[in-house]
């Protein structure tokens, strides 16, 4: 187990760079004369940078699949995911095909919603755990990005599941935790008799996928894990440079209370936004520019939409917040010797970058930390391609599909 004095020192380069970032903003803002000018002019040239990308579709334009460019609104999201995996569905809304393409498995009175793509015969299988809320769409982009840049990811198996009390995982029995998740991850795998699979996850996945790594070392190879915590999240959400003193507890606080302050205007949000999407877009778009990628904005309506869409589901939405910050599993990490990639954004202020570095050093098997200058939470939305890259090299080098 690292000591606090390895963490530390590990996180030097992530706070080198956090400090640059300071510097450049502080510049910009405070700078006399000539420096002041130049600080000005790094940091327009970067917001222009973002603007235009979002002004020319840049992220979207270039993921192709069969020539043809993925649309930035929810229906293009699905269908890409339908011309991805599902080519022989139905003529008729993409959205309505992907769910119609949803399986389920029930157990202990729960049902568990599932997607099963790909070669389901392939012995090399990905099993996807979600970041919470997260629709399968939300994958479209960087499924399409690793189509194109590794050619054995179409021999492989896609696994993607509904967390209990989410979406079609309905109705919730028993309680959340994160512990129950990578239980139902488990007793899916044995369903569908997977013996060996690579766990990619995403925010709120990594924590299941590195509890899972836990329980059952025997069914995970490798792992990528994008964007997490170590544990006990209310401890790092919102809190990029370290923990500050009663922020957990106000997230805590906030996240119990939420359900009762909506319990009255929910219903009436979630019909506004429902029946202006288009609109919502728009404004999303006018708002959200600054993470550089048209894909954000459609995606980012369609997350609050879900996220409001029942009661049920929004106590749900926060029990599982809750059980975020419940979840300690950081002192366990050595015991984790599967090799590893661990991606994060510099800038990261949700799931900050500093729990990434934690976590590639308190691993105990072989890992590969990758570290974007510029990537937010939003890095499989923001940088598809290059994030398809570093996931092709390492699966080819750390869990290689078998001829």
């Amino acid at each position: 187990m690292a000591t606090q004095l390895q963490l530390c020192y590990g996180k030097a380069p992530l706070y080198l760079r956090l400090g640059a970032i300071f510097g450049l903003v502080s510049l910009a803002a405070f700078g006399p004369g000539r420096w002041g000018i130049i600080g000005k002019g790094l940091v327009l040239t970067v917001l222009l940078r973002r603007w235009l990308r979002c002004v020319f579709r840049w992220p979207s334009r270039n993921l192709l699949f069969g020539n043809r460019a993925l649309q930035p609104t929810v229906e293009g999201l699905h269908q890409r995911f339908v011309e991805l995996y599902l080519p022989d569905a139905e003529k008729g809304g993409a959205e309505y095909a992907v769910l119609g393409a949803q399986k389920s498995l029930q157990f202990s009175e729960q049902r568990l919603a599932f997607w099963d793509v790909g070669p389901t015969d392939a012995e090399d299988a990905v099993l996807v755990c979600n970041g919470l809320g997260a629709r399968v769409m939300t994958w479209a982009p960087l499924l399409t990005a690793l189509q194109n840049s590794s050619p054995t990811w179409a021999r492989r198996r896609l696994i993607i599941f509904d967390y209990r009390g989410q979406f079609d995982s309905m109705p919730l029995q028993g309680e959340i935790s994160v512990e129950r998740s990578a239980e139902d991850a488990s007793k899916l795998a044995d369903h569908l008799k997977v013996k060996r699979c690579t766990l990619l996850c995403w925010s709120t996945g990594v924590q299941v996928g590195l509890q899972l790594a836990l329980d059952r070392p025997d069914l995970v190879k490798a792992m990528v894990l994008i964007q997490g915590t170590t544990g006990e999240a209310m401890k790092a959400l919102l809190q990029p440079i370290c923990q500050v003193p009663g922020v957990p507890s106000l997230l805590d606080f906030g996240l119990r209370l939420a359900p009762r302050l909506l319990q009255k205007h929910r219903q009436t949000m979630h019909g506004v936004l429902c029946r202006h999407s288009n609109a919502f877009e728009r404004l999303a778009s006018c708002l959200l520019w600054f993470f550089g990628s048209d894909l954000i904005a459609a995606a980012g309506v369609r997350y609050t939409q879900d996220m409001l869409q029942s009661e049920d589901h929004f106590l749900n939405y926060c029990r599982y917040a809750l059980a975020l910050g419940r979840h300690k599993i950081f002192s366990r990490l050595p015991e984790i010797k599967v090799p590893a990639l661990v991606v994060t954004g510099t800038p990261d202020f949700i799931t900050p970058a500093r729990c990434s570095y934690d976590m590639a050093i308190q691993l105990g098997g072989p890992c590969n930390l990758v570290d974007d200058f510029g990537g937010s939470h939003y890095y499989i939305y923001e940088e598809p391609q290059k994030l398809a890259l570093e996931m092709a090299q390492f699966l080819e080098r750390c869990a290689p599909v078998k001829a």
